[in-house]
């Protein structure tokens, strides 16, 4: 167990070590010895956690959207069962009210160019938390996988499109936005009973 905390200690360091870092000179400006002296972390002991910065910065994203996935607590389905619209609609307050408290990272990781290589596993990971979620609820008329991607790609695109316009507007507004343009229409897909419009022939 301690050993573990001191590996965890050792990650974490690096990993703040890294977007200060980068935050300063541009990711593709630093080097792996620039991370290591700002963490006060051995160069070799580097290589005992990580192959290179590019492994070790979508480690990074991926450990804050699993802490995101923690806050956001999609788990709770008794509340979602009494009060869907009410669910979702908290669901877009925390996720906004989450990127304007940690905007700093988040815009590095979303705006920065040729971060590429950072947004695909991270997008593939979210959709498949989602995914996980979304197949316990009725899937009469859309696939729980086709409704995950749809719902995750346009967050990261509000969120990308509300950094580059500053905040504006607030958190909450643009939690009521992402209720409205995408988990309000998604659920009432896929809500039990909703018939498909029929074909015109």
């Amino acid at each position: 167990m301690t050993q573990d905390k001191r590996i965890l200690r050792t990650q974490k360091l690096l990993g703040d070590a890294l977007i200060a870092e980068a935050q300063e000179k541009g990711y593709r400006n630093i080097t792996i010895q620039d991370v290591t002296k700002r963490a006060d972390i051995g160069y070799r002991t580097y290589f005992r956690h990580y192959n290179g910065l590019d492994e070790l910065l979508v480690s990074i994203a991926q450990d804050k959207l699993d802490d995101l996935f923690k806050i956001l607590n999609l788990s709770q389905m008794g509340e979602l069962a009494a009060n869907p619209e009410q669910y979702f609609l908290q669901i877009g307050h925390t996720l906004f009210q989450h990127v304007e408290d940690n905007q700093v990272n988040i815009r590095f990781l979303l705006l920065d160019e040729g971060m590429g290589f950072v947004f695909d596993p991270v997008m593939k990971r979210a959709t498949q938390r989602l995914e996980d979620f979304l197949s316990k609820l009725p899937q009469e008329n859309i696939p729980a996988s086709l409704a995950a991607s749809h719902i995750i790609s346009s967050a990261f695109s509000l969120i990308s499109w509300w950094l580059e316009n500053d905040l504006t507007p607030s958190s909450q507004e643009m939690g009521e936005i992402f209720f409205e343009l995408v988990t309000k229409p998604i659920w009432q897909v896929m809500t039990p009973g909703r018939k498909k419009p029929e074909n015109n022939k």
